[in-house]
């Protein structure tokens, strides 16, 4: 079905179903998003869920945490609009009501949202067949063995979300100080699956063994930390006494050489790796920048559909095996890609932190890694023009590892120390 109304129920009663998002184009498709829940509410709410959250991430609203006011502004544009059209889906009542009927009943739905370039993106849910013991199943196991195409499903995620104020992040690393972990995040989403109650728990700061959690309500930002040791996987989640819900396993620790190198990245040990990225002369290369950025982006693109970086993520040319001074970096929170070309670290904070890094071209190594906090970037438009930025956490991490890329892995760059600011 395209135009999102709902298929005939099959007229029989379940108790679980099977949901799933995907997109794809004339390439072929991608499962974005799948799980199961326990019943046709459930499932009527992640279908809405999901279809605002793809919205947003595809076109989000001027009101965007991440671009100051004014940055993001509306535009308008003949043909297909998915974005638009999920919105319109998700916030129309008589549909919702229709879906939900629907799925009470039993029946499957799924709906394709067409999109520009010959784009879509398709929600579906089919009825997940129940066994005769299923009375017996324990809190959070699996309904049914029934899989589908692609990715296994996964337990459905809770979808409440929050930003992490800053005092909050301060108390979180001062609560982990002794441990080594990341920076604390400014935002988190629950990690248990979907359940009852106000409460949620999310995590603000991973660790080395275990993270620092927070306990949040969708109407209040978080107003409590524990400082946790890794989550037990047996029948209970056993991270604390009354535990509102298990936490939904969480992506691979790594993201896989296989997967990595099949993206097109190449791995440590390459020696293309270990040579220094040749300068563009620009604006006169300028078309030959483009290319390499182009090829950066589409590789970048493989890797995060292998794996999520949840920190954010660089890749630099050398690692697609361009030896040209080029690299994107991927921050956390979703916003674009930052684009560097011929980039040279010109100062640097006289204060380091050490956080752990995960590399596409080392992803079986996780290891802590001592950098600025805060660094002084120059670089070079593609008019020829020099830029310069300066970068705080997480950004100053991520584009300090690029940089190294840059450079040659087994030379990391010169860093100008800091020890002040002008004028201070």
């Amino acid at each position: 079905m395209v135009d999102g109304r709902p298929e005939r129920p099959v007229g029989r009663a379940v108790r679980g179903f099977a949901v799933w998002a995907r997109g794809g184009d004339a390439r072929g498709a991608w499962l974005l998003a799948a799980g199961e829940v326990r019943d046709a509410g459930e499932c009527g709410a992640w279908l809405r869920a999901t279809a605002l959250r793809l919205a947003v991430r595809l076109d989000p609203g001027p009101r965007t945490r991440w671009a100051p006011r004014g940055l993001v502004r509306p535009t308008y544009a003949p043909g297909p609009d998915a974005p638009t059209a999920l919105r319109e889906w998700a916030e129309d009542g008589g549909r919702q009501t229709a879906v939900a009927e629907l799925l009470a009943g039993g029946g499957s739905f799924g709906a394709r949202f067409p999109d520009v370039g010959g784009a879509w993106l398709e929600l579906a849910a089919v009825p997940v067949p129940v066994p005769a013991e299923a009375s017996e199943r324990k809190p959070g196991a699996p309904m049914s063995d029934m899989t589908l195409p692609g990715p296994a499903l996964a337990p459905a995620r809770c979808d409440a979300e929050t930003d992490v104020p800053h005092l909050m992040r301060i108390f979180a690393k001062r609560l982990s100080i002794h441990t080594l972990g990341g920076e604390p995040a400014s935002r988190t989403r629950c990690a248990l699956e979907a359940h009852e109650g106000v409460e949620h728990m999310g995590k603000v700061r991973e660790l080395r063994e275990g993270a620092v959690w927070v306990t949040f309500t969708r109407e209040m930002p978080p107003y409590q930390a524990r400082l946790l040791p890794p989550c037990g996987r047996g029948e209970r989640c056993g991270l604390y006494d009354g535990h509102p819900g298990r936490c939904v396993v969480e992506e691979p620790a790594s993201p896989g050489a296989e997967r990595m190198r099949e993206a097109g990245v190449l791995l440590e040990g390459a020696p293309e790796l270990a040579v220094t990225a040749r300068p563009f002369d620009l604006p006169g290369e300028r078309e030959e920048a483009m290319r390499t950025v182009r090829a950066i982006e589409a590789t970048l693109d493989r890797v995060l559909r292998a794996f999520a970086f949840p920190e954010g993520v660089g890749l630099s040319a050398p690692q697609i095996g361009v030896p040209r001074a080029a690299a994107l970096v991927q921050p956390p929170w979703g916003a674009p890609a930052v684009v560097l070309l011929n980039p040279r670290v010109t100062g640097a904070s006289a204060e380091t932190d050490e956080s752990y890094e995960t590399c596409p071209s080392r992803p079986a190594a996780r290891t802590p890694v001592r950098r600025p906090r805060e660094i002084t970037v120059e670089t070079t438009t593609l008019t020829g023009h020099p830029l310069t930025a300066t970068y705080t956490p997480p950004l100053s991490r991520l584009i300090h590892h690029e940089i190294t890329h840059l450079e040659g892995e087994a030379r990391p760059p010169r860093l100008p120390v800091r020890t002040s600011r002008p004028g201070a």
